[in-house]
């Protein structure tokens, strides 16, 4: 048996660490991982957290409830390995979708089990699944070389999206309302950053930063329910809004004058789109995706570095939610060092 630490949500509001022994026997198929590092993915996680996302109010979720164990990005090293497993060695370090955890199983039919080279840099490696994510924008995406398109929001997602999108020709204009979130996409090389408000001075700003042409595309990144409706606002007749961030609650929408009137085409870009079949032919799916932003960190054109604000203990890491939840706070990337 191996001692190992689980982060979990017992209730609303609280994280706990949980002490437990884990059996060291696998299945056939099966691998141990001892996690080195895992990621918080703010906006997932911090619903779960505070009882907002979507997923509760659905009884056939069996997911989104409490006790919930969070966290879908790690790395770590096999330590163990099953019968019939040919896909990872004893001593591999991988990116994986495990909890926060020091130790866990897998199967190794997984597909998001990724093999990293044993020199990686574990810390930006993590981020490679959020990018994936921000990646779903712009895949789904119609646009040419030189469109101008605003992303609501720059946290994880937000900043990255706005990076891939600069990084495929497009003129991006972020807007945000807090400073730190601000400083971090300048430092990431965002050009255009604009305060976020209210509808009718964001859509001035944005039209003096466009010289008067508009928006193309706008990508709502938040979740934030009542950014929907300036997302609608803010693009011009013919336009695309992508809804990148999972709604926390509904949105009442005047579809006459924002969307059948404006002409405007509506998309939501779940991941879970990731692995439709359409865009499984095209990318590889998720596991695609996310090699391809492992490419990008590692080539120096996706920057994550500066995207770390926090390096914590897994005794801390049950604090870095109220971190989340402060408005004032500067945290953004939360890595738990196991």
């Amino acid at each position: 048996m191996i001692k190992r630490k689980v982060l979990c949500f017992p209730e609303k509001e609280k994280a706990i660490l949980v002490e437990e022994e884990l059996s060291e026997e696998l299945k056939e198929g099966e691998i141990l991982v001892k996690n080195l590092k895992t990621l918080i993915s703010p906006g997932t996680e911090l619903a779960l957290y505070t009882g907002t996302h979507v997923g509760f109010r659905d009884p056939n979720n069996l997911w989104a409830k409490y006790p919930h164990y969070p966290g879908y990005i790690s790395v770590g090293e096999v330590i163990k390995v099953g019968e019939r497993v040919t896909t990872v060695n004893e001593g591999d370090i991988i990116l994986s979708d495990l909890n926060h955890c020091s130790y866990g199983k897998l199967r190794s039919s997984n597909p998001l089990i990724i093999r990293l080279p044993l020199d990686s840099d574990l810390d930006t490696m993590l981020f490679s699944r959020i990018a994936a994510i921000s990646f779903t924008a712009v895949i789904l995406a119609e646009y040419t070389l030189g469109d101008n398109v605003a992303v609501l929001g720059l946290g994880l997602v937000g900043n990255l999206c706005s990076q891939l999108f600069k990084l495929s020709g497009a003129n991006v204009y972020g807007v945000e309302i807090k400073p730190s979130c601000i400083e971090k996409a300048r430092d990431v090389g965002i050009d255009h950053v604009v305060l976020g408000g209210k509808t009718r001075e964001v859509k001035e700003r944005l039209l003096k930063e466009t010289k008067g042409l508009g928006l193309d595309i706008v990508v709502e990144a938040t979740g934030v329910s009542e950014l929907v409706n300036q997302a609608l606002e803010l693009v011009k007749e013919g336009g695309q809004v992508i809804l990148l961030g999972s709604t926390r609650g509904d949105v009442n929408v005047d579809v006459y004058t924002y969307i059948h009137r404006k002409g405007i085409t509506v998309k939501g870009a779940h991941t879970n789109i990731l692995n439709f079949p359409k865009i499984v032919g095209k990318i590889g799916g998720t596991r695609g995706a996310i090699i391809r932003m492992i490419d990008l960190i590692n080539t120096g054109k996706l920057n994550v570095k500066s995207l770390v604000t926090h390096r914590v203990s897994p005794e801390l890491a049950i604090e870095a939610y109220h971190w989340l939840m402060d408005k004032r706070s500067d945290t953004l990337g939360i890595i738990i060092n196991w």
